[in-house]
C-alpha cells in the first residue's frame, strides 16, 4: 500500500505525515471543555453590559463547538453554537460601528 492510498494529510512542506487518530482528545480534557463552556453560557446571563454579555456567550459556544468536535462530531451541539457564533461576532462587529 503506498502513501497515497492511506488517509493521511501533510502538515508540513518536510512530508511529515500525520495520522487522522492523532488528533483526538483525551475524554478528561474533552469533558473540562464542556464544563468551562457550561460555565460561560451561565456566566453570561449574569453579566449586565451587553458587549460583556456577547463576548462571554461567544467564548462559551466557541467551547462547546469544540467540545462537540472532540466527543465524536455531535452536530446538534456543534451546528447551533457555531450558528451562535456568527451572530456573537456580527453583533460585535455592527456595534462597534455604530
Amino acid at each position: 500500500m503506498t502513501l497515497w492510498q492511506k488517509k493521511v494529510f501533510y502538515l508540513t512542506e518536510n512530508d511529515y505525515v500525520c495520522y487522522p487518530q492523532n488528533f483526538k482528545m483525551s475524554s478528561e480534557i474533552t469533558n473540562y471543555i464542556g464544563y468551562a463552556a457550561s460555565v460561560f453560557i451561565v456566566l453570561s446571563f449574569i453579566l449586565k453590559d451587553l458587549t460583556k454579555i456577547r463576548i462571554v456567550n461567544l467564548v462559551g459556544c466557541i467551547c462547546f463547538v469544540i467540545y462537540g468536535i472532540f466527543s465524536g462530531m455531535l452536530w446538534p451541539v456543534i451546528i447551533p453554537n457555531a450558528i451562535i457564533c456568527f451572530v456573537q461576532v456580527y453583533h460585535l462587529l455592527t456595534a462597534k460601528k455604530k
